[in-house]
């Protein structure tokens, strides 16, 4: 009995934001069949955008790994939190800021306008600080919460999953222990950020009836295409293998086994 084909439910598709560990590789390599799907969807002349809540590493280096696994990909194609929250900081250059952040990440905001010990800044901004998980760098945040300054997170994720597969405390939940800390709002600039995904799409010059998030993360690629009016993909790679929805957790337009049966809907 021969097989019935996928309905071309995503036909009208012209841009693809497409989610970068868990959907494009895993643990160390690339998910199979990725590398050619990615080269048949350029084929088809569908609009590209790589997507990552990635904010322990400079975009370049996010991209020089897509590289060197084998993916045909263009620096401009990376979009990150770095660069979404160095976009709004050139944009007030005025403000003094305060960032924990990974070694690698705070070269990416040397020129700056960093604090010093004796002022009070802005912005208190959090990102993955993993390469030196001291409290003391979240109190001093604390305390200049306290005095008035505003929290910014770079991402919104609770965990993530490490080179192994396995799950690591990530920058959300330290943003959101400091806002509940202060209680204080605090301010994402990466998924599932409303405004991330808006970025990308006039990124791509498209509508977010024109595109589709790929992904592997309930909380951080499907609720953040929703927020965005964005339909979504579901990939059963990386982060979904570890995650146990609830009645509560937003469920995506499709769910497909890998990125490469992404093709046969399109």
């Amino acid at each position: 009995m021969r097989m019935r084909k996928p309905i071309k439910v995503l036909s009208n598709v012209r841009g693809v934001l497409c989610d970068i560990d868990g959907t494009l590789y895993f643990k160390g390599s690339p998910i199979p069949g990725a590398i050619e799907a990615l080269s048949k969807l350029r084929k088809a002349k569908k609009k590209l955008l790589f997507l990552t809540n990635t904010d322990s590493k400079a975009p370049k280096t996010v991209y020089q790994k897509l590289i060197d696994y084998g993916f045909s990909v263009e620096e401009h194609e990376i979009f990150t939190p770095i660069i979404a929250l160095q976009t709004f900081l050139l944009e007030n250059r005025d403000k003094k800021i305060f960032l924990v952040a990974s070694k690698e990440v705070e070269e990416e905001f040397k020129e700056f306008n960093l604090v010093s010990d004796d002022e009070v800044p802005d912005y208190v901004i959090i990102s993955d600080f993993s390469d030196d998980w001291d409290v003391n760098r979240l109190n001093r945040a604390f305390k200049y919460l306290l005095k008035g300054a505003k929290l910014f997170g770079t991402q919104g994720n609770r965990y993530c999953l490490n080179h192994k597969g396995e799950p690591q405390i990530d920058t959300g939940s330290f943003v959101r222990m400091l806002a509940d800390a202060a209680d204080v709002a605090c301010t994402i600039f990466g998924k599932p950020s409303k405004d991330f995904f808006i970025q990308a799409l006039h990124k791509l010059g498209l509508k977010a009836n024109e595109c589709v998030v790929v992904g592997d993360d309930f909380e951080s690629d499907i609720q953040g295409a929703k927020n965005a009016g964005i339909k979504s993909v579901l990939v059963k790679t990386g982060k979904k293998n570890s995650y146990v929805p609830s009645k509560k957790t937003t469920k995506p337009f499709l769910i497909i086994d890998t990125f490469k049966l992404l093709l046969e809907y399109l």
